[in-house]
């Protein structure tokens, strides 16, 4: 399993994908520290979370300005306040980079006929899915701690002292966060290995975080159900709430919830993988 994952690892650092990945995970990192404003994907942000600005004057001068330069004007007036820790609430736009390294790690070799030539010689089919596990797993992490500390070390020089949350607060941040994003990992993988093809994977994944947010609160609407209750338990609202003084039942409904997530989508994903004719 080791030799497979070194095997892996060569492949993908000498290939440009996961550089690709880090360059983009930089540049959205260093335009959300000039901009002075966390960007968001998705519908979601978070039900606690503050917003930056609370000064109904300020926040009227930002909506009516187009230009970036302008906006960073008149976020510098309002006052120091801990961007970078913003930008961990933006975290859940990682997912779509943890596609990528699921798509170049596992979905590419089960395209091709690479995952069959392996399982030809002695890898077992155990072996080689938590291998292909812990590689994306790992993977995800490196691009979790890129984009966390890169963010911490650009706006720590685009924007000083007084706007950062300081390296402890951020590291603290940032292992609130590991285990539901380990949990859509898992999510990601499971799914890879029940459809196996780059171009059904993607199609799921992709609009998957937002047509689920979608269905949330269109059952919420149909059936007059408390929205923000049901909300404070799907991905992208839990990585903003982590990040806004959680309480320490919230912090541990959140890592059983992740828990559940490992669980539950790896047992499916080795048990549809164990039981496929991988052609």
């Amino acid at each position: 399993m080791l030799n497979m994952i070194k095997s892996d690892l060569y492949r993908i650092f000498r290939g440009k994908a996961i550089y690709v990945a880090i360059i983009f995970i930089l540049i959205l990192a260093s335009i959300s520290c000039f901009a002075m404003s966390p960007g968001h994907i998705g519908i979601t942000t978070s039900s606690d979370e503050q917003p930056l600005i609370e000064d109904e004057e300020l926040l009227e001068k930002v909506y009516e300005t187009d230009s970036i330069l302008e906006t960073r004007e008149i976020m510098k007036e309002y006052g120091a306040y801990p961007l970078d820790k913003s930008q961990l609430g933006a975290n859940a736009n990682l997912y779509y980079f943890f596609i990528i390294v699921v798509v170049i790690v596992l979905v590419t070799d089960l395209s091709n006929s690479t995952a069959k030539n392996t399982l030809s010689s002695a890898i077992s089919r155990k072996k080689y899915y938590f291998s292909k596990l812990i590689t994306c797993i790992g993977l995800g992490t490196l691009l979790i701690l890129i984009n966390n500390y890169g963010s911490y070390i650009i706006n720590l020089i685009m924007n000083g002292k007084e706007f950062s949350a300081g390296l402890l607060e951020i590291t603290k941040l940032t292992i609130l966060q590991l285990p539901i994003l380990y949990g859509i990992i898992s999510m990601l993988v499971c799914i890879g290995f029940c459809f196996r093809k780059t171009g059904t994977f993607n199609s799921i994944t992709i609009p998957l975080i937002m047509v689920i947010q979608l269905v949330i609160m269109g059952i919420s609407t149909l059936f007059h159900l408390d929205t923000n209750s049901i909300m404070n338990y799907e991905f992208q609202y839990i990585i903003g709430n982590l990040i806004s003084n959680p309480s320490n039942t919230y912090i541990l409904q959140t890592l059983v919830l992740a828990i559940f997530y490992i669980i539950i989508f790896n047992t499916i994903g080795y048990r549809v993988f164990k039981n496929t004719e991988i052609k």
